[in-house]
């Protein structure tokens, strides 16, 4: 595979988990809470037996952590009621996604990973196989704050196409930097797009009456 089409990939990946957690947050969305709670009791029930089974399939690991971000990210959506709330939930993950890939967990993950620690690695991350090796993609933490985001900016009834469309533009262009100069952290590129889009819209204003 030419590193080009490899690249494409990574793309790809990164857009296709984004719309599973958009989607997903917006089914989710439309129900009601008690509703949601047995759903993510239900996803966390199944998940241990599928660890155990099926911990060498990056099919299932996949899927698990998919499931896993989108359950916690609406679950952490509903402490957020304003939009000067989900700035303020977006600054400090990104804070916090930036202390952990630079000294913190993830630095240890990644360091993990390339010691050759592929079980870690599979449960922290979309992976895909490249070349017959399992390489990390996009991680859990990043498509729980996509949940997040687009939860929370659709109960604020923000247009729809934004809801989606900034938080991905936002991935992808920090995929775009770290395939050029190597690992980031990716939730600081999603805090300046939502927050940029906000204020250029407007949305941390107040709604008069």
């Amino acid at each position: 595979m030419s590193k080009a089409f490899i690249y494409s990939l990574f793309f790809l990946v990164v857009a296709g988990s984004c719309a599973v957690e958009y989607v997903g947050a917006r089914a989710l969305g439309r129900l009601p809470a008690s509703k949601q709670n047995w759903i993510f009791l239900a996803l966390a029930v199944a998940c241990v037996p599928a660890v155990v089974l099926f911990r060498g399939s990056l099919w299932t690991t996949d899927c698990l952590v998919l499931a896993a971000a989108l359950c916690v990210g609406v679950l952490l959506s509903r402490m957020v009621r304003s939009a000067e709330t989900l700035v303020a939930f977006l600054v400090a993950g990104a804070a916090a996604d930036i202390v952990s890939v630079y000294t913190g967990p993830t630095h240890w993950l990644v360091a993990q990973i390339e010691r050759g620690g592929t079980a870690a690695m599979q449960l922290w991350a979309i992976c895909i196989r490249v070349r017959g090796v399992p390489v990390p993609v996009i991680g859990v933490g990043d498509l729980l704050f996509f949940a997040f985001s687009a939860t929370v900016m659709r109960r604020l009834d923000w247009p729809e196409a934004p809801v989606f469309l900034v938080p991905l533009a936002a991935y992808l262009l920090a995929l775009g930097v770290a395939l050029a100069t190597g690992f980031i952290p990716v939730l600081p590129w999603l805090a300046a797009g939502v927050i940029l889009y906000a204020f250029a819209t407007h949305r941390t204003q107040p709604k008069p009456g």
